[in-house]
């Protein structure tokens, strides 16, 4: 029989019934749950006696749980060390950018998209798969994906966005809008990043070069004939300018020899600063 909290046990005597107290009616309300299970199915007299609020040491009292609260600064503990802050100056496309408390991981693609806001480079693969986030870093094309933004301070950046002068798009960004390269316009950024790094190095390279050259970028919109056919328009393109060029003073009746005569920008007189004449190209530097 049972008879509020307590059943009748062998000889008439009273125990607890551990399914009510397990309910949380009468005695049971305000002790803990672990407490209500040591003193229901623990031995006779195993009860626990109730810990005073605030206690440290008491069971479900996350202030006291040792390393896991803030510190005596009131801050939380460890923060600081896990994600390092510092800032640095990028200087991309001739421009000094400063980058102030950067997490020192930061890729130079996120610092590029998300800090400066410099979009043309895209995050396709996070890998350096897929050539979509090509820049060049001290002329040399890098996949910015991979490269810590804090390594590059100090060196020259040049994006997608820089490619362009006086507001113009370059040459190979006209070709490869006019040949029908351009398709969804993701990957067409490190493509044209591509092809200018290429064409830097090799005047005039041949289909298999070009290809080799493009097989770090991945398309699935424009099967890459687009592009092999803005490279071939872009070298035949500069071939002609510079026979143009050639041509023109011979054409214009030139001038007399010795006037005149191409120099190199900015030269100094002989004896300027560190300069010195040379003999072998009439006195100047």
């Amino acid at each position: 029989m049972r008879v509020g909290l307590h059943t009748t046990g062998a000889g008439g005597r009273l125990v607890r019934d551990p399914c009510l107290v397990l309910s949380g009616f009468g005695p049971a309300v305000g002790r803990r749950a672990g407490r209500a299970r040591r003193g229901a199915f623990g031995a006779p007299g195993d009860d626990v006696a109730p810990a005073p609020d605030g206690d440290p040491a008491a069971p479900g009292n996350p202030e006291g749980a040792p390393g896991e609260g803030p510190d005596a600064a009131g801050e939380p503990t460890g923060a600081s060390d896990e994600h390092p802050a510092t800032s640095y100056v990028l200087r991309v496309n001739g421009t000094d950018r400063p980058v102030a408390d950067a997490w020192i991981g930061e890729s130079l693609l996120y610092v590029l998209r998300e800090r400066l806001g410099l979009a043309g480079a895209k995050d396709g693969c996070s890998q350096g798969e897929c050539g979509a986030c090509n820049v060049q870093v001290d002329g040399r094309l890098v996949a910015s994906c991979l490269v810590p933004a804090a390594t590059t301070a100090g060196s020259e950046v040049r994006t997608v966005e820089g490619l362009a002068g006086d507001g113009e798009p370059s040459d190979v960004q006209r070709a490869l809008a006019t040949c029908g390269a351009v398709q969804c316009g993701f990957c067409i950024p490190g493509m044209a990043m591509t092809v200018h790094d290429l064409l830097e190095g090799n005047h005039a390279p041949t289909e298999l070069e070009t290809r080799q050259a493009l097989c770090g970028n991945l398309c699935r919109c424009s099967g890459y004939q687009g592009v092999l056919a803005a490279v071939r328009e872009v070298v035949a393109g500069r071939a002609e300018r510079a026979a143009a060029g050639a041509a023109g003073p011979a054409a214009d009746g030139g001038s007399e020899p010795g006037q005149d005569e191409a120099r190199i920008p900015h030269q100094a007189p002989p004896g300027a600063g560190s300069v010195q004449a040379h003999p072998h190209d009439g006195g100047m530097a």
